[in-house]
């Protein structure tokens, strides 16, 4: 029987700031999907965009894309459900969303659920760290969306994209009537990240696109595969939390394109991907932009920062796995 990859960050990419907070997403999302989806319901996306407008107090839907990472049109179709079912409301098209009195009901019922599931994630870091975690994670933040911002720019030279005006921008939390900057208070570390990992994914997904002409999702199978290999169907399918058919049809557009190989290491009808020889130059190149972007990243950070901001990841990864595995074992 084949054994199960670990999905974790391997030597490789250890050091890789955008992996290991993907990877720290991802456990804090499994941990708490169970609770959301028994107690709020709606995509993740559309919590997202009910815990920022509760926390803000207000955004327009171009605020939204400069400081949660989204796409554009991501944001516009999460926004149209909330509005249908009287959740949010604007004056008019461009105007600032705020929500309704039944949106702010749904909003302090995820907050209270952010905020216990964080309290668990943080438990054992000082308060002087989690402010200092914080303000680096925003500083990042905002590194990250200027970087998103020229490999965009690099993307519209090479006619991959077109172009559009204003850019992403960068992300900032609202002014209030005061002149005060609303934002989240620093136990809740999770709303602080999202940005940070969008605008990491989006900068990865124009790279990718550019320099290998892959879409994001084959350039994240392919990078699964090559970090794992050989990795087992079922694995790949859990890991990228998506519909089986979609990530089927990933597979075999890899397959296809000479990059990735299927076999059956035994009688069953596992199935088993590795990559092939040029399969494994592609997934090399990935992990050498992959490197230069975290350097880029770190640029402006001193070495005790540096040091600070992986050592707490390590720490919150500990226990976003713990918290996981204890959601699963309850469920």
């Amino acid at each position: 029987m084949t054994q199960e990859a670990d999905i974790g960050p391997t030597p490789l990419d250890a050091g890789l700031l955008g992996m290991r907070l993907m990877l720290l997403m991802r456990a804090i999302r499994e941990g708490g999907l169970p609770l959301f989806e028994a107690e709020v319901g709606y995509k993740e996306i559309h919590r997202h965009l009910l815990l920022l407008l509760g926390l803000s107090g207000g955004m327009t839907s171009q605020d939204i894309v400069g400081f949660a990472g989204y796409e554009k049109a991501q944001v516009s179709r999460a926004i149209k459900p909330l509005e249908r079912d009287g959740l949010i409301v604007r004056e008019k098209l461009r105007a600032k969303l705020t929500l309704s009195p039944a949106g702010r009901v749904l909003f302090e019922k995820i907050r209270a659920i952010v905020r216990a599931r964080d309290g668990q994630l943080v438990s054992g870091l000082g308060r002087d760290e989690l402010e200092r975690f914080g303000l680096l994670t925003d500083q990042l933040a905002q590194k990250a969306a200027r970087i998103y911002n020229q490999e965009r720019c690099l993307s519209v030279e090479a006619g991959i994209i077109g172009a559009a005006p204003g850019g992403a921008g960068t992300p900032s939390w609202p002014v209030g009537p005061e002149g005060k900057k609303i934002e989240p208070p620093p136990d809740l570390i999770a709303p602080k990240l999202v940005g940070l990992v969008a605008y990491l994914k989006r900068s990865a997904m124009l790279s990718c696109q550019r320099m290998h002409g892959l879409s994001n999702f084959q350039g994240q199978v392919l990078a699964l595969i090559g970090l794992y290999a050989p990795l087992p169907m079922a694995q790949l399918i859990k890991a990228m939390g998506r519909d089986k058919s979609q990530i089927g049809r990933t597979v075999s557009a890899l397959e296809e394109s000479g990059l990735i190989e299927r076999f059956r290491p035994t009688r069953r009808r596992d199935i088993v991907l590795q990559p092939t020889e040029a399969g494994a130059v592609v997934y090399k190149a990935l992990h050498r932009e992959a490197s230069v972007r975290d350097a880029s990243l770190w640029s402006e950070a001193s070495a005790e920062d540096r040091a600070f901001y992986q050592a707490i990841v390590s720490r919150l990864m500990v226990r976003a796995r713990a918290l996981s595995g204890e959601s699963s074992a309850a469920a």
